[in-house]
């Protein structure tokens, strides 16, 4: 058994597990997930050879998720998997590890992980971040279309106006809108002249009825809300999802809201790291931030947390919508 980086000629080796554990009936995680999968990233796919097969990977992403004026070196994990053969070895546990060293060494002082498990709980994961969803009325008459790579530029344009994002050059939106996929489902991409959100549609469990979502939207926020409100008009019920940055969509539709809790895991692993990367948005603020010996617990005084009784200081983070892995 060793541990190596996913070269690039054994990518479909890696896909064909992903796939095989996470898409058994249909779907194709390297087209679902052509970033995490590519030739550019592979090196970052850890991953553990035994009998000349490749039977475990941890998938990671690096990307810089902006915070007010300050921006954050963030690794996104997403594709954590095993071959049915070799469960039970601690092969996942034994990636995680490797993992928080690795992304440290390329700068990463934050981990964003698709998931919530004994896995990530033991190595300090957790839940974090202010998260909200509003149920929305469709009243309004805002003229929008389904977004094409037409659109790309003004999509790009109003994705910067969010002041808590993901930071995305050109390639990568052109593959989104591609892709066209937002917390692991199938979304479509909708804009008008002065915003997008872009909408995944779930099942309500209890009485098998559809659901959509708003999971992401830029753009000012006025025109966030009239947005939404036009699509809500077609597509109901409909639930926008907001962070804590999000004031005046908060506002707008506090009426028929509650909190949510992040549908994933996070974890500051440098604490230093972090705080130098965050410095420039803590320099306008009123407190300073402490260092903590136990960076689960600085996570969710650092983010806030549904599992936090505490006060915390409650910076944003940003929600996944179309950078899920």
């Amino acid at each position: 058994m060793k541990i190596l980086n996913l070269p690039q000629n054994r990518i479909p080796e890696a896909i064909d597990l992903a796939n095989r554990v996470f898409r058994k009936d249909e779907g194709d995680m390297g087209k679902d997930y052509p970033a995490l999968f590519s030739l550019e990233n592979a090196k970052n796919i850890l991953c553990i050879e035994e009998d000349e097969k490749i039977v475990s990977i941890f998938g990671l992403l690096f990307k810089d998720v902006q915070i007010f004026s300050a921006r954050i070196r963030t690794v996104l994990v997403g594709s954590v998997c095993t071959d049915e053969k070799y469960r039970g070895r601690g092969y996942s546990t034994l990636l995680m590890n490797e993992a928080g060293n690795y992304s440290i060494k390329q700068g990463a002082s934050l981990m964003m992980i698709s998931g919530d498990n004994s896995i990530y709980r033991k190595f300090g994961a957790v839940d974090a971040g202010v998260y909200y969803a509003h149920f929305v009325n469709g009243d309004s008459a805002v003229k929008y279309h389904e977004a094409t790579l037409d659109d790309l530029d003004n999509l790009m344009i109003f994705h910067t106006k969010d002041p808590v994002r993901f930071i995305r050059d050109k390639k990568t939106f052109k593959t989104m809108i591609e892709t066209s996929k937002a917390d692991n489902m199938p979304a479509k991409i909708f804009v008008s002249d002065k915003a997008y959100v872009v909408v995944t549609e779930g099942v309500i469990e209890k009485d098998k009825e559809k659901r959509y979502h708003c999971v992401e939207h830029g753009g000012c926020q006025i025109d966030v809300a009239n947005l939404i409100r036009s699509v809500a008009k077609q597509m109901n019920p409909m639930v926008i999802h907001t962070t804590s940055a999000d004031c005046v969509l908060n506002e707008i539709f506090a009426s028929n809201s509650l909190r949510r809790r992040f549908i994933g895991t996070v974890k500051i692993l440098d604490s230093k790291l972090f705080l130098n990367q965050l410095k420039p948005y803590l320099e306008e603020l009123p407190y300073e931030v402490k260092i903590m010996d136990d960076l689960s617990e600085m996570t969710k005084y650092v983010f806030g947390s549904t599992e936090y009784e505490s006060k915390s200081l409650q910076i944003p983070l940003p929600d996944y919508g179309l950078d899920y892995v």
